[in-house]
């Protein structure tokens, strides 16, 4: 069992806001309170998930605590314990991308053009019942993997304009075609050409958000003698691979993971099963960029224990938490 307590510093700029906590992983049945008051949680380990903080936050110093119990036996390999991927702490308007908010869908592809259907979940998380008027665009850059930079414009998705109030939810459904695209393939055979679409909510002349989703254009196709991608069959020559790191632990260290498939590569290996669990998002990135096929896969969660009901003040309650510590 482990305790972690980082104070939050809120000031004037941060007025307004909503104050959001991404968790890219933390092993397991995790708990979060915030100045005393429980948020939320989640038990699975692998899973990442967002908690909004901005009911529970005062100015100034905000006391932040996570607790979490990998269980004796909870698992017949290896799981790692603690926070072991990264926590985000997001300040951004109350009118934003919502959490893993867009999808892009190839639709057609082929040397000559790609045509591309993208869904974005815009949703107001204030209690302002006037709604915004709000602008969404989404410019398709090249992505390159060198200078990990957006390069050239190459396209757009038409404009939409919506209007939000609090609470509320909106998907923007738009469509655009993707002159001479660079296809992604697996490597050694093909090339993984990357872009990213780059979504900008405006109202009143003011950003409010600005959401960044990668993507690579590629057909697959199951057929009689094979895997076929973009159209070239193509042999899975590959792993099942946990997430740990090996005696490096399972701690994520991008370089370290990176250096892992880079092996694989030289073996001649171009797909990874992540077994058993969801990998980290840096691991997905990484594949993309060095042409790796990845299966995703996921495992359900295991029953959750008994939570405290959100937003009581649970700092003395001895079901949740061991005496003398406490979250504040």
């Amino acid at each position: 069992m482990g305790w972690y307590r980082r104070t939050i510093q809120l000031d004037a700029a941060d007025s307004g806001k909503s104050i959001l906590l991404d968790i890219d992983g933390a092993m397991s049945y995790a708990m979060v309170w915030l100045n005393g008051r429980f948020v939320g949680g989640w038990p699975y380990g692998y899973a990442s998930f967002r908690l909004d903080l901005t009911l529970y936050t005062r100015p100034g110093n905000n006391q932040l605590a996570i607790r979490l119990d990998n269980a004796v036996d909870s698992s017949r390999f290896y799981p790692g314990a603690g926070i072991y991927r990264n926590v985000w702490l997001i300040k951004v308007s109350p009118q934003h991308v919502a959490y893993e908010g867009t999808y892009i869908t190839l639709r057609q592809s082929s040397n000559q053009s790609a045509a591309l259907d993208f869904v974005t979940i815009i949703e107001d998380l204030s209690t302002d019942s006037n709604a915004a008027e709000i602008e969404v665009s989404t410019d398709i850059h090249v992505w390159d993997a060198a200078s990990r930079k957006a390069a050239a414009k190459v396209g757009q998705f038409p404009t939409a304009k919506i209007s939000l109030s609090g609470g509320a939810k909106h998907t923007v459904n738009t469509t655009t075609t993707l002159q001479n695209p660079r296809l992604w393939g697996p490597r050694p055979s093909q090339e993984p050409n990357l872009y990213v679409a780059i979504t900008k909510l405006q109202s009143g002349g003011r950003t409010l958000d600005e959401y960044h989703t990668w993507f690579g254009v590629r057909t697959v196709q199951y057929t009689g003698d094979g895997l076929r991608i973009n159209g070239q069959r193509v042999y899975l020559q590959g792993v099942n691979q946990h997430h740990d790191l090996g005696s490096l632990g399972a701690a994520f260290n991008v370089r370290a993971a990176e250096r892992q498939l880079e092996m694989l590569q030289d073996m001649g290996c171009n797909a990874v099963r992540t077994s058993h669990n969801p990998p980290s998002r840096e691991l997905l990135d990484i594949a993309d960029e060095l042409g790796m096929l990845i299966m995703d896969e996921v495992t359900p969660p295991p029953i959750p224990p008994l939570f405290p009901t959100v937003g009581t003040d649970v700092s003395q309650d001895l079901r949740y938490m061991e005496q003398p510590k406490a979250p504040r």
